[in-house]
């Protein structure tokens, strides 16, 4: 993915440079982490650096000589072999202190082979979007099961939510890439999300949650843009877009938007989540259903048995009992 845009080649120059602070930092931590261990490891690596300032000093002096670069190497060789030794005697890598970059994909320039890094693709994704969406107050680790006073709806919670765990964390290899998740408002459907976004992110993952109100105002304000300048919703490893059913029905731009998202998100392999208070059926002719709002084309992409599970959440509105 290739982003021409001169805020994200800002945000990426001051990414890079902050890794190379945070690399002289973690490489100090862990010199005086070894260092206080192996005594003799730091006796060694200084040793080290002043024979190697001396042969210098003597080469710029008498000049370069065949016979003080052979020194060099074979002090060099043999020095490496000790360091490395004393590491692994006392249960390090032997490469422990050998940190040269954060990225070793990339290392540290944000692309491969002229693409973007996925060590990246989250500050691209912020910088286009303000922010991933997730809400950090919203993890799996504060789902309080114990909110729902019924027990057979806590049992049915807590399988969804074992379910959702083990999406996240089995992530981007599932199944299933896609879920869509529907039930009454007030259930928990949004909290799920944020939980299986907060830890896809936390693992590395790129992720973007916005609601289908926001993606539809974001389509509707570049149309005019250049195609550089529009939001890319394929760039996140992770799109989630809740509240489907809540944006502006707008002929030739919403269901024509929405369709071409997830049409080119699933073609290329991208995940993508969903949550809607609407129905997937109905019986009341009142009542209308994902296929009345959206019709046959872009329903049968939101439950698409072979990509998408459908999670039904029919505990009670927490909303209301809390």
């Amino acid at each position: 993915m290739k982003i021409r845009s001169a805020a994200f080649n800002a945000a990426l120059k001051n990414e890079l440079s902050g890794r190379r602070l945070r690399l002289a930092a973690i490489r100090r931590q862990r010199e005086r982490e070894v260092y206080a261990l192996i005594p003799e490891l730091r006796a060694l690596d200084e040793g080290t650096k002043a024979r190697a300032f001396e042969l210098g000093r003597q080469a710029m002096s008498e000049g370069s000589s065949r016979l003080l670069s052979e020194q060099a190497q074979a002090m060099i060789e043999k020095s490496t072999a000790e360091h490395r030794r004393l590491l692994r005697e006392h249960g390090f890598d032997e490469d422990y202190l050998d940190l040269d970059c954060i990225c070793p994909e990339c290392r540290d320039t944000g692309r491969v082979n002229g693409e973007l890094c996925k060590c990246v693709t989250q500050l691209a994704v912020t910088v286009a979007f303000a922010d991933s969406g997730i809400r950090s107050d919203q993890t799996f680790e504060k789902f309080d099961l114990e909110l729902q006073k019924d027990q057979r709806n806590r049992a049915a919670m807590k399988k969804i939510f074992d379910q959702a765990v083990n999406y996240a964390d089995s992530f981007p290899e599932n199944e299933r890439r896609d879920i869509l998740y529907f039930g009454m408002p007030g259930v928990g459907k949004s909290y799920l999300l944020n939980c299986i976004g907060a830890r896809v992110l936390e693992r590395g993952y790129s992720v973007l949650k916005l609601n289908s109100y926001e993606l539809i105002r974001l389509t509707l304000d570049s149309l005019r843009a250049s195609p550089e300048d529009r939001p890319d919703f394929t760039l996140p490893d992770l799109l989630i877009i809740d509240d489907l059913g809540t944006e502006p029905m707008i002929p030739n731009i919403t269901i024509e938007t929405l369709l071409s998202i997830i049409c080119t998100r699933q073609e290329g392999g991208k995940a993508t989540l969903f949550a809607t208070n609407l129905s997937l059926s109905s019986n009341d002719p009142r009542e209308q259903t994902v296929q009345d709002i959206y019709g046959e084309r872009l329903s049968s992409r939101l439950m698409a048995p072979r990509t998408v599970k459908l999670q039904a959440v029919l505990t009670e509105n927490l909303r209301f009992s809390v």
